[in-house]
């Protein structure tokens, strides 16, 4: 199992596919942090680390996390 700065940066790239894939949609809302931490079987820091990887990055023509 990956950790720390691997971990947050695998959560992010995950993320990131599922938008440019359109598992989940432009404006679409994101599950909690608790949702998401539980699913991806990290913390919320971790998570939190790995939505602020996403902060400000744009995937097609859409911001991220705004």
């Amino acid at each position: 199992m990956l950790s720390g700065p691997s971990r947050r940066h695998a959560i992010a790239d995950d993320i990131r596919t599922k938008i440019s894939t359109g598992r989940i949609k432009a404006g679409e809302r994101l599950p909690s942090e608790a949702q998401l931490a539980s699913g991806y079987a990290v913390s919320t820091a971790t998570l939190r680390s790995a939505l602020a990887v996403l902060s400000g990055e744009v995937v097609d023509g859409e911001a991220v996390l705004g």
